[in-house]
């Protein structure tokens, strides 16, 4: 195991090393899973558990990228975990998830890469086969189990009474920062340290409005969620990173005027998503995958927090959070 340290300055450019060849292990990618010890244990358990009752369809290496584990937590976790043969990278516990990826990316250099926050929850068998054989397709640089075309400034912006593309399509501004509040509470749970962080997101957003008002795409931003998502190392190593250590690098990275869905746009190539069954869609109808936050998600491949905030909500939060990711649609 090793310790990767990405504590350069604030945005600072990250430059992935090119891939050296002959590092791959197998034909299958590289199944990346973000462990956080600051979370539920169940998580991880829980994971491992969908792996052995879920076959992939494709062989894979796994490695837990253990971000705030010691040493010794790591070892035990990794013995707990011996049966679906897991390696394991020690990350400190700072930055958000993408910077964590990335760092196993400069690390590893693989050939190609899944990548699933801690949330992330396969629902079928061969999942990761159909998101693989989606990105082998002609023309595709990047894969995710999950879309979006919602933006954070026009949701500051509608929040504050101001213009905005939700409006008429939204509940009350009022009303709507109380079902977002509420769910960010629910993801919280019992953990006050959470629920306290949740709030103090919240007024940060405030004092980085500028800062997402000149960087964030408006409605419609289209984005691959980055909770499971699929890219390769010659085409991450191709894009324009930085180092993320606030929500907002996070949000510059997954739903910027130049996140890495965009970048991998500007390149001439596809960014799809890959429902249950297999089938592909590109950003335009995403929509119509029926993934996230559409009807009952009957979709959806590989779930998370978010997708599961919808599932349980009742009619009233599903409408907020359809409208909030389709708009109109």
């Amino acid at each position: 195991m090793m310790r990767i340290s990405l504590t350069s300055s604030h945005r600072a450019p990250l430059v992935l090393p090119a891939r050296s060849k002959g590092m791959d292990t197998g034909g299958g990618p590289c199944l990346v899973y973000l462990a956080r010890a600051a979370n539920d244990p169940d998580l991880v358990r829980a994971f491992a558990e969908n792996l052995r009752r879920l076959p992939a369809g494709t062989d894979y290496e796994l490695v837990l990228a253990m971000k705030g584990f010691s040493a010794v937590e790591a070892e035990r976790q990794l013995r707990d975990l011996a049966d679906v043969n897991p390696a394991g990278i020690i990350f400190a516990d700072e930055g958000l998830d993408l910077g964590v990826y990335f760092g196993v990316a400069a690390q590893l250099q693989r050939e190609r890469y899944c990548f699933l926050n801690s949330y992330g929850a396969p629902l079928v068998e061969g999942w990761l086969e159909k998101l693989d054989a989606a990105l082998k397709l002609p023309g595709v640089g990047m894969v995710g189990a999950t879309g979006s075309w919602a933006s954070i400034p026009s949701w500051l912006a509608y929040s504050r009474h101001l213009p905005s593309a939700y409006r008429g399509l939204l509940p009350e501004p009022r009303v709507a920062r109380q079902l977002r509040l509420a769910i960010e509470l629910e993801h919280a749970g019992t953990d006050k340290r959470a629920a306290a962080d949740a709030l103090r997101t919240r007024l940060r957003a405030l004092r980085e409005l500028p800062d997402q008002i000149t960087h964030l795409q408006r409605f419609p931003a289209h984005h691959l969620r980055t909770n499971a998502f699929m890219i390769t190392h010659d085409l991450l190593q191709r894009l324009r990173l930085h180092v993320v250590h606030s929500k907002t690098d996070a949000y510059l990275l997954e739903s910027g005027r130049n996140s890495l869905t965009r970048q991998v746009q500007r390149l001439g190539l596809a960014t799809v998503v890959v429902d249950r069954a297999g089938a592909v869609y590109d950003h335009e109808y995403w929509d119509r995958s029926q993934t996230l936050w559409q009807g009952d998600q009957e979709g959806l491949l590989v779930a998370d927090n978010q997708t599961l905030a919808y599932e349980r909500g009742g009619a009233e939060r599903r409408r907020f959070l359809s409208a909030y990711a389709w708009g109109q649609r």
